[in-house]
């Protein structure tokens, strides 16, 4: 499901694909873990019981991780579209419930932001139709019994994430739609949230009740997905409310401006002494001796260094060079600014106009 870039998921880096970076997410492991036990166990032995043991669990083995190349292609969709409309995709990270495409802002029109939502289900029907024919090509065999598995999963997958419940894609879809209808983008969210908050629910009523009748797993399964879809429709509403006001701030209304800057060259002891007595702040931007911004010294860094050795060292030697530092322009969206400093533990950005050091600004 494509995602704004205030929602995220974290995980271990893996690779890139056409410039996005591919994450997963340490949740996969029990996923797939939960689909080859239940593959080897149940499944495979019901529709091959001519297969060994040890064959079921390769075979296994191999469909979960198929499975899981099926939802990272399902997120591919979505970044591809997106990108080709002109919205940057920054990240695809798996995880528990399956995928996320961060998007480094949201689709502009409504036309960009429902092409953007089906592609993923258009890919993953597509994995679907291809499964099944293989499987009837593959016959009643161990290799048919994967397939057979794999294609009619992709299609739940796909249909799954047709409900109209936000932020699924089919919730994404319905908002477009609502979008398109009224011009009103917060107001569509808000409906098609609404509408995802109530599945959920109905979800975590239907996951009780199976979990009371016998079926724990899969009923703490469905409380979960329910959970997840409730929580992260107010968060969409939430997002929704106060987008509108942070789009119309410029950086220079948020920024410090004509912040408190120190010389690259000036050693740490002296730095200390003179800026401390007057007036601790918790960021510098440095400067070298044509008064152009090089750097930034943090409180923090400064901790790290012993003080046994302020005499010897520099604030070039201990700070963060220009080139580690977001810069946006005073003229800049907020949303602009918002963007550089997502995912950064500092949440601190330089000012910079046309070469000049106006102020500095942060995410807090």
């Amino acid at each position: 499901m494509p995602r704004p870039d205030n929602e995220s998921v974290s995980g271990l880096l893996l690779g890139r694909i056409r410039g996005i970076e591919v994450r997963i997410n340490w949740s996969v492991a029990v996923i797939a873990w939960l689909l080859t036990w239940s593959l080897a166990s149940n499944v495979f032995p019901s529709l091959s019981p001519g297969s060994t043991e040890v064959e079921h669990w390769i075979a296994a083995g191999f469909t979960a991780v198929g499975f899981l190349v099926g939802l990272l292609a399902h997120e591919m969709g979505h970044s591809v579209v997106a990108q080709r409309n002109g919205v940057e995709v920054r990240s695809i990270t798996l995880w528990l419930f399956g995928g996320i495409a961060q998007l480094g802002d949201e689709p502009t029109d409504p036309g960009a932001a429902l092409r953007i939502a089906a592609a993923g289900p258009v890919v993953s029907v597509g994995l679907g139709v291809t499964g099944l024919a293989l499987r009837l090509a593959a016959g009643d065999t161990l290799t048919g019994a994967a397939l057979l598995w794999f294609g009619s999963m992709s299609m739940v997958l796909a249909l799954f994430n047709l409900l109209p419940a936000f932020p699924l894609d089919g919730g994404r879809i319905y908002q477009a739609w609502i979008w398109r209808r009224t011009g009103d983008r917060g107001a569509a969210t808000r409906r098609a949230a609404g509408a995802g908050r109530v599945i959920g629910a109905g979800m975590i009523m239907l996951g009780l009740l199976e979990a009371l009748a016998g079926g724990l797993l899969g009923g703490l399964w469905l409380v979960m997905l329910g959970w997840f879809l409730r929580e992260a429709g107010q968060a969409e509403v939430a997002h929704s409310r106060v987008s509108p006001i942070v789009e119309k701030l410029t950086v220079a209304e948020v920024m410090s401006a004509d912040p408190v800057v120190v010389k690259a060259r000036t050693r740490l002891d002296a730095f200390v002494e003179d800026r401390f007595h007057g007036g601790r702040h918790a960021a510098y931007p440095v400067l070298d001796d044509a008064s152009s911004v090089v750097g930034l010294l943090t409180i923090n860094s400064l901790r790290l260094i012993p003080r046994s050795v302020w005499h010897e060292r520099t604030i070039e030697e201990c700070m963060t060079p220009l080139s580690g530092i977001p810069v946006v322009e005073s003229t800049s969206p907020m949303t602009a600014l918002l963007r550089v400093l997502d995912g950064r533990s500092d949440r601190r950005a330089l000012v910079v106009d046309a070469g000049r050091l106006v102020g500095i600004a942060g995410r807090f």
